[in-house]
């Protein structure tokens, strides 16, 4: 379960950074899916520099209402190793004034805790958010979201949070998807569930695009997975 929770959770933050072409009549960011259809395909590699799981995200819905534009994002992640699915989603992310903004709820509910459907549980927090532009120097918000969920025999309580997370430079990166200039951007990502894991994660992302590569490592220094657009369709 804490496997599944993480993993899944961080790659909905991450999306935040994806995105193909912006439709100039939304007010979402230019960091963020609009385009319906698209597709990115993002691979993840483990320590050890070895593909462990292709994560696709695509557009499947962009609607206006008295709230601003909401956008339907559909993710799939696949084992990179026996191409099993791992997990198939659909969350939904809300753009009004000057911020996208996905809530507590559409990181973490659909599909994630169908097994503990006959359970009771609760998601709080604050989600996470992203202004329609960056500069370098710039803080941004931090994101968080609180699970709690009652077994029927123990309550389990579960807390992902990013801090600290900040523009730090503008840098031209290359991955197999392209060349891109960037914007590099650090944040604190930490999981608590009893005992409490944080590791620190660099994502250097670029207009138009979205997410081009990641990092993310212990806070000693040594490299716990790295991310890559691989390809867009």
């Amino acid at each position: 379960m804490k496997t599944n929770i993480l993993n899944t959770a961080f790659f909905l933050f991450s999306l935040l950074t994806f995105t193909p072409t912006i439709f100039a009549q939304n007010n979402c960011s230019k960091f963020y899916p609009t385009k319906i259809g698209k597709t990115l395909i993002i691979h993840q590699f483990d320590k050890r520099d070895k593909l462990a799981t292709i994560t696709s995200y695509t557009v499947k819905d962009v609607a206006q209402d008295e709230n601003g534009t909401i956008l339907t994002i559909a993710m799939r992640l696949i084992d990179g190793k026996d191409e099993e699915e791992l997990t198939n989603v659909e969350f939904k992310a809300i753009c009004t004034g000057n911020t996208t903004k996905i809530d507590p709820e559409s990181l973490l509910a659909p599909g994630i805790f169908d097994q503990y459907k006959n359970m009771d549980y609760s998601i709080t927090g604050n989600g996470l958010s992203i202004p329609n532009e960056l500069h370098v120097g710039e803080n941004l918000a931090d994101g968080d979201v609180t699970m709690a969920i009652d077994t029927g025999i123990m309550k389990i309580n579960a807390t992902i949070l990013m801090t600290n997370r900040k523009v730090q430079a503008k840098e031209k990166i290359t991955v197999p998807a392209g060349m891109f200039d960037c914007y590099k951007i650090t944040s604190t990502n930490s999981f608590k569930m009893g005992m409490t894991q944080t590791n620190l994660t660099t994502q250097w992302i670029a207009e138009g695009i979205g997410m081009v590569q990641e990092e993310t490592r212990k806070p000693n220094g040594r490299l716990v997975s790295r991310s890559i657009l691989h390809h867009m369709e």
